[in-house]
């Protein structure tokens, strides 16, 4: 992604002051050998470009596997801690940007808190090291040019901001079609004898990732819809059909009656034969 700078460009209309380059560092494996432990920062964003090695970051009590290529941010006012493989370490590049001011958000803060601060994709990675590299050098340079570290600072803002951005709508996306695919995977088997681990061997992952993706894609845990799912069915039955309370019970994937009657009333607030009754003695 190439971001164009000039006068009327929408980068420089993007921030409300003009941020300046604090500081810009490499690191090399025996200095990021050593732990820094927690710390946050008000008066600046720091962006990291983790350019070898690997190792832990938590950003904000999360804590995140690092390495090769990936672009770490800290908005300010974050707790942030840095642990590289003891043996091998991490080469790092790093800038500390200030006076970040975005419409809408507090100072020195590139995007909201929803939005992951670890950027893993590979295809903006020459292009936002490039620029770092160039504010580096242009740091280190006897005689810095101020106006060429504005646009460069400009467009390495919004560039990440945008990566960051697209990628958790890319990851909001894969996550709504896998809800998607739960929900139709639960609606074809809820009459069956299953259970959050039978859908994750079924579809090849975690039942942690399972349970979040499909909450967020309709509100409840998948074991609370196959719940809900076999007693709206029950209703249906009971008020469309003579069958008795325990065959419903069997025919929506209880394999007992008590099983049956206990779900039901907690859910609707009576007992399926006093929901019949309750229906069929409506005038």
């Amino acid at each position: 992604m190439m971001v164009k700078v000039g006068k009327n460009s929408p980068v420089i209309s993007s921030f409300e002051k003009q941020p300046y380059l604090i500081a810009a560092n490499a690191e090399d494996r025996m200095q990021t050998r050593m732990a820094r432990m927690m710390h946050m920062h008000d008066d600046r964003i720091e962006i990291l470009l983790l350019q070898s090695g690997h190792g832990v970051h938590i950003i904000d009590g999360k804590e995140y596997e690092t390495k090769q290529g990936d672009i770490l941010i800290y908005n300010a006012g974050i707790k942030h801690e840095e642990f590289a493989d003891s043996e091998n370490g991490m080469d790092i590049l790093s800038c500390a940007i200030g006076n970040v001011c975005i419409k809408g958000l507090p100072p020195n803060v590139l995007f909201a808190k929803k939005y992951c601060p670890v950027i893993q994709n590979r295809s903006c990675y020459h292009e936002i090291g490039a620029l770092m590299d160039m504010l580096y050098n242009n740091f280190l340079s006897r005689s810095p040019s101020r106006e060429l570290e504005y646009h460069l600072l400009c467009s390495l803002l919004l560039m990440v901001r945008e990566t960051v951005m697209r990628e958790e709508s890319n990851e909001e996306q894969k996550e709504q079609e896998l809800g998607h695919l739960i929900l139709r995977y639960i609606d074809e088997h809820y009459i069956e004898d299953i259970s959050l681990q039978d859908i994750a061997d079924e579809l090849n992952m975690s039942p942690y990732y399972i349970s979040h993706a499909f909450k967020r894609t309709t509100g409840y845990s998948p074991m609370q819809y196959v719940i809900r799912r076999r007693i709206g069915e029950a209703q249906s039955y009971l008020l469309s059909t003579d069958k008795t309370v325990t065959e419903i019970a069997y025919f929506v994937g209880y394999n007992s009656a008590s099983n049956f009657n206990n779900a039901f009333k907690k859910m609707v607030g009576m007992s399926p034969q006093s929901y019949r009754e309750f229906w069929r003695t409506k005038p």
